[in-house]
C-alpha cells in the first residue's frame, strides 16, 4: 500500500506547526489517521520514530535560526519547544556534534532540503568529522 499521503500529511503538519506544541491529538485530527498507525507507518516508511523525526525538525529549524538572528540561545530553544538551554543544548549536541554555542561562532553552512514532495525545510546542520578533527590537532 503506497502511504505517499499519510507521510505528506504528517511532514506538512510538523513543518508548519514547528515553533509550536505538537500535540498527538492535533495530528490525528488533521491526518485524520490513529495514532498508532501514524506511527508505525511513519517509522516503515522512514526508518525513524515520529518523535525523532520531530526533535530533527526543531534542531534543523533551530539552527538557522542560531545563524540568522541575533536572539539569545535560550530563546530559541524555548521557542522550538525545549523546556530550557541545557536539555536544548544535548539534544541539539546529540543530533549536530556542536553545542548551539559552538554552532553559532562556527556558522557552517545549512542548506534546505526536501521533506517529502512540495514540503521544505532547514536541512538539519551535518555533522562535524572527528577523524579530521583528531587528525588536525596531532
Amino acid at each position: 500500500m503506497n502511504h505517499y499521503i499519510l507521510i505528506w500529511s504528517v511532514c506538512a503538519f510538523v513543518e508548519s506547526h514547528v515553533r509550536e506544541e505538537i500535540t498527538m491529538k492535533e495530528l490525528v485530527r488533521q491526518t485524520g489517521f490513529s495514532l498508532a498507525h501514524i506511527r508505525d507507518v511513519f517509522r516503515k516508511c522512514t526508518g525513524k520514530p515520529l518523535s525523532r523525526y520531530v526533535q530533527e525538525r526543531r534542531i534543523a529549524s533551530a539552527a538557522k535560526e542560531l545563524l540568522d538572528t541575533d536572539r539569545t540561545i535560550l530563546d530559541i530553544a524555548i521557542q522550538y519547544g525545549f523546556s530550557g538551554r541545557t536539555v536544548f543544548s544535548r539534544a541539539f549536541q546529540r543530533h549536530t556534534d556542536y553545542t548551539p554555542s559552538q554552532f553559532r561562532a562556527e556558522a557552517p553552512v545549512t542548506d534546505r532540503v526536501r521533506l517529502c514532495a512540495g514540503v521544505y525545510g532547514a536541512a538539519l546542520p551535518k555533522r562535524r568529522n572527528h577523524d579530521s578533527d583528531s587528525a588536525a590537532t596531532r
